[in-house]
């Protein structure tokens, strides 16, 4: 588009010039004009321009989705880890329970004597055990509630979240996965467009070495200009003057102390950092998303072998203490059964939530979990 400039001047001016035969006047100047320039060729810096600010407006709104993304990723994330260290506080609330239980049995006996001391000091190490893991627990329940509300404010806890499940997955083998990634992670697209950006700076980089070309058309009116009006128009015609003009005006600029160079140079190594910068995603997405897709196939093995193990565990607990109840089994013997079937559900509870974790960061890192939540990003 053309640019169009208005300008009026008014004010004193005192001369003593060629033109009023170096006799001092003293008069009130005015200048008028109006000036529009087009210009018709500029070293296609113009074109770049527009082509480099698309890419920006692109950029912005991709780095939007991925903000957005990242955001869901989080959320989903603290969510999960809220109702996890719930579950492992449960846990460890009932193995301090059943500590409790069988430590008061051997001090009966102890006091009966018929229990050994050595038995109940052993146990007692266990319960102070079984306390210290009990308040490491509520202390990682607390510490992810205050992670979840810096992310979604609110005082909610894990009796208000509804745990989640492994929904589908966008491919169903590892290859194909990375390729919807590479295709449709944000961080990918804005690279993309930031790639674009730069590509378009270093094309309007070159605009300094070629000619312009403007068109500019002129009116202008002047009074009083130069001291050449005895400010009596009946004695001097020169009082006032005005007139247009057309004109294709070309310039050339052509030594700028090396600066375009530099700037150029500037360019060329602002794309090379944006291929980098793309490389280094692509890297990141591919590792990452192999990571999470080993994580969610090798819990779903673990997780067929915990369930087999918690239930044998379960069934021996119940065994031990049928054959205590006959003298059988000492209380050793029901703690480290005990301690094993508590191990086995914590490992349980680990992987599920390890399991969900890596699903959503699979729906993240292929750009899905925005489409997965229902959430529009505008």
């Amino acid at each position: 588009m053309p640019s169009v400039d208005l300008s009026y001047s008014v004010g004193p001016e005192v001369t003593k010039t060629i033109n009023n035969e170096r006799e001092r006047e003293s008069l009130t100047r005015q200048d008028a004009s109006a000036v529009l320039v087009q210009n018709v060729f500029s070293g296609l810096d113009t074109t770049y321009a527009v082509e480099q600010q698309k890419a920006l407006i692109s950029s912005a709104g991709n780095t939007v989705k991925e903000n957005a993304n990242e955001l869901a990723l989080a959320a989903s994330t603290y969510y999960i880890e809220v109702l996890r260290t719930h579950e492992l506080l449960q846990i460890a609330k009932d193995n301090v329970a059943v500590h409790k239980k069988y430590l008061s049995q051997i001090d009966e006996k102890v006091k009966a004597g018929v229990g050994r001391s050595s038995d109940y000091k052993q146990t007692l190490a266990r319960y102070e055990n079984a306390l210290s893991i009990q308040f490491l627990a509520e202390q990682n329940y607390d510490n992810a509630v205050s992670s979840f509300e810096r992310i979604l404010p609110g005082n909610l806890g894990a009796a208000d979240l509804e745990k989640p499940s492994v929904g589908n997955i966008p491919a169903n083998d590892l290859e194909s996965l990375v390729k919807v990634a590479m295709e449709n992670h944000p961080k990918i697209t804005v690279s993309h467009s930031d790639i674009e950006v730069a590509t378009a700076a270093l094309k309007r980089s070159d605009a300094p070495f070629y000619p312009k070309v403007d068109i500019k058309a002129e009116a202008y009116w002047n009074k009083n200009v130069h001291g050449v009006s005895t400010g009596e128009p009946s004695l001097s015609p020169y009082e006032e003057d005005s007139g247009y003009n057309a004109l294709v005006v070309l310039s050339y600029n052509i030594f700028n102390g090396f600066a375009d160079k530099a700037n150029k140079e500037a360019s060329r190594h602002r794309l090379l950092n944006k291929n980098s910068t793309l490389a280094d995603a692509r890297r990141y997405i591919r590792a990452y998303t192999e990571i999470a897709w080993q994580t969610l196939e090798s819990t779903k093995q673990q997780l067929v072998h915990l369930d087999n193990t918690i239930k044998s565990s379960g069934e021996t607990v119940a065994d031990y203490e049928k054959e205590h109840e006959l003298g059988r089994r000492s209380i050793i013997d029901l703690l480290n059964i005990e301690l094993e079937y508590n191990s086995a559900k914590n490992r349980k509870v680990t992987a599920e939530y390890d399991r969900l974790i890596a699903y959503y960061q699979i729906l993240a890192y292929t750009g899905k979990i925005l489409e997965e939540m229902n959430i529009t990003v505008e």
